[in-house]
């Protein structure tokens, strides 16, 4: 119990000051604006989002092929938040170097590719790590405590955020917030020394990565919940590769300022902190589908609306974010937990490499969304995107959890 102890804590440790790394380099919002800002265009848009939310597909796969086979995941884990740090590092640095646009853009893409790259090394290994250190009965509580703990100092950050966005000119104010989010993930990946992991030896011998592949439909076929959790998961993924188009939206309906940028990163956090009171007693009484449910309504919601508050004010538009918060907190409570909850041991490793190389929407769509939207238009490709996202709720009651 000690050992459980030290490592909740541990984790918490890390979210927090992941989180507010994480607030200084939102994807969604400044990430976003940052290209638009850098001269990038519609495409270039689909292509970082696609880097950043998608993950590279055989990527993923790979990793987890390597990684289910060891019996130690922190290591990896490391290396991968480290190789993190020295992206995030390298972006600030370049931002205020004297490089031409088009050189820069290409530099600041290959970048987010390493840093998105790393991640899926991390993020496997984080996964297995987490259900090998907490037990299930204490998986909720620590979702939920996790969840409010990391959303409250994301909404602090994205405070410090809005001021350095709005007090300093571009390029000074990203490259800022690049090195500031550098040293708080340093500071983060300090918590993951301190757990003590315990080492599970495995049955069997490293899968080649074809083995991987091949046995995929097997997998799926056997195992039910998987299945529609990574259907579950695609169709849910609309919802999230479409929040950086709304800034594209602002962008071509309004005049995307900084400050503008910096109001939609607060209400952003602000509907994430909010909402994390609410979904943390919830999961404890309901369970994780109840959460999910109201994920999916308001996570339908949002594209429609963003049509809408496009033909008002800047001011009422702004009031999306809010609820893209909301629905990225209760995504953040339960996407986990719901893949540790049908896994173990064994396979937990391959589960998020098979789950993460089949979210085809959250990898592809992207490119897709930003090479064809000038053609088909804004009103188009969100109410699509809507219908997908309130047709994953089939697939939810597909999946068996507990209560």
């Amino acid at each position: 119990m000690q050992n459980v102890k030290r490592n909740f804590y541990a984790f918490i440790w890390h979210a927090i000051f992941l989180a507010i790394a994480s607030s200084f380099i939102e994807v969604n919002t400044v990430v976003s604006s940052l290209i638009l800002q850098a001269g990038g265009g519609e495409f270039l848009l689909g292509l970082v989002t696609a880097i950043s939310v998608g993950i590279p597909l055989l990527a993923q796969l790979f990793f987890a092929g390597f990684l289910v086979s060891k019996p130690l995941k922190k290591p990896y884990l490391l290396t991968g938040i480290y190789l993190r740090i020295f992206s995030l590092l390298a972006i600030g640095l370049l931002l205020i170097s004297p490089l031409s646009e088009k050189t820069l853009l290409t530099l600041i893409i290959i970048i987010i590719s390493i840093f998105s790259f790393s991640g899926v090394f991390a993020g496997v290994s984080y996964t297995d790590l987490l259900g090998k250190s907490i037990p299930k009965d204490l998986q909720r509580k620590f979702m939920s405590f996790r969840q409010i703990s990391r959303s409250s100092f994301a909404l602090l950050s994205a405070f410090l955020a809005k001021y350095i966005l709005n007090k300093f000119e571009y390029p000074h104010n990203y490259s800022n917030m690049f090195l500031i989010a550098s040293f708080s993930l340093f500071i983060a990946s300090l918590g993951f020394w301190l757990i003590k992991e315990e080492k599970f030896e495995v049955k069997r011998e490293f899968p080649s990565f074809m083995e991987i592949i091949k046995n995929i439909p097997t997998i799926l076929s056997r195992d039910k919940n998987l299945l529609n959790y990574v259907i579950f998961s695609n169709l849910t993924g609309f919802g999230l590769i479409i929040i950086p188009f709304y800034v594209l939206l602002a962008k071509n309906t309004f005049t995307l300022s900084d400050k503008m940028v910096g109001n939609f990163l607060l209400l952003q956090m602000i509907g994430i902190v909010l909402s994390s009171f609410v979904w943390g007693p919830l999961l404890h009484k309901k369970g994780y589908k109840k959460i999910l449910k109201y994920c999916i309504a308001i996570g339908g919601l949002i594209p429609i609306l963003a049509l809408i508050l496009s033909k008002t004010s800047p001011l009422l538009y702004s009031t999306l974010f809010l609820l893209t918060g909301i629905a990225i907190s209760a995504r953040q409570m339960t996407f986990e937990g719901v893949l540790i909850e049908i896994s173990d041991h064994h396979n937990r490793a391959l589960y998020v490499g098979i789950s993460g190389a089949l979210n085809f929407v959250t990898a592809l769509l992207p490119l897709i969304i930003g090479a064809i939207i000038k053609h088909v238009g804004f009103i188009n490709v969100f109410i699509f995107v809507a219908i997908m996202i309130y047709s994953s709720l089939y697939f939810l009651n597909q999946m068996k959890l507990e209560h």
